[in-house]
């Protein structure tokens, strides 16, 4: 899977960056926003950052993260679909969901996971971490079957994904390796109570997850077409 998403990245892998790297930004998903090195700090200011910190300023953006923010995450899941099925990818993807067939249930799917997905979690940990692979591939099967209500897609992936959601752990569990140098820098910091090699560590989590980024999203999409897709073709 993993050299499939490489293949279907050749050749517009710098424009799934670009998009990648704005979804990152809007979500707030860039890991870090401000670190220090002594008396140098390095700052990237968050969409929030630019506006007054008042009650009113974080009610909105609460509800701006709720009924904008948390449904882009289908339209992101769509854009590398679309890689791994070796169409041209765009960037008027990410809008598709706000439209007017697609809104109410994507907002109401990405809703629902967010609750189901709490309420595991606050059993343990892990039942909320298993939870996350079942519901995994809501979005997409979604896309694929705009009659499918959000509740009726959420229990077609947990069907889907039995028995094989640790084939997605291992999956994604092997991207790790990615991360061993900023992980043993942020140790060191950690370590050493260094400030510096902490923030060090922030960059370079920032850095290497924003490269690898397409390459992730578009090996789970490649999952999907061989593991939940080429299984109804099979049926």
């Amino acid at each position: 899977m993993r050299k499939t998403a490489r293949q279907r990245l050749s050749g517009v892998y710098f424009y799934s960056f670009i998009v990648w790297l704005i979804y990152m930004y809007v979500t707030n998903e860039m890991g870090f926003n401000q670190v220090g090195f002594g008396d140098y700090t390095i700052s990237i200011p968050t969409l929030a950052d630019l506006f007054p910190d008042t009650i009113l300023i974080s009610i909105v953006w609460g509800l701006i993260y709720l009924f904008i923010i948390l449904p882009l995450g289908a339209s992101m899941e769509w854009f590398f679909l679309d890689i791994a099925d070796s169409e041209k990818p765009s960037w008027r993807t990410l809008l598709s969901v706000f439209t007017n067939q697609n809104y109410m249930r994507f907002f109401v799917a990405s809703l629902l996971s967010l609750i189901f997905l709490f309420l595991w979690s606050l059993l343990l940990l892990v039942p909320g971490i298993i939870k996350s692979f079942s519901y995994s591939q809501t979005f997409r099967l979604m896309r694929e079957n705009p009659e499918m209500g959000a509740l009726e897609a959420i229990t077609e992936s947990r069907k889907r994904m039995n028995g094989i959601k640790t084939e997605l752990f291992i999956l994604q569990l092997s991207f790790i390796v990615w991360l061993i140098v900023p992980i043993i820098v942020l140790i060191t910091g950690i370590v050493m109570d260094s400030q510096a090699i902490s923030a060090t560590a922030d960059i370079l989590f920032f850095i290497v997850w924003a490269f690898i980024g397409p390459y992730f999203q578009t090996a789970n999409a490649v999952f999907y077409i061989e593991q939940i897709r080429k299984a109804d073709w099979e049926e």
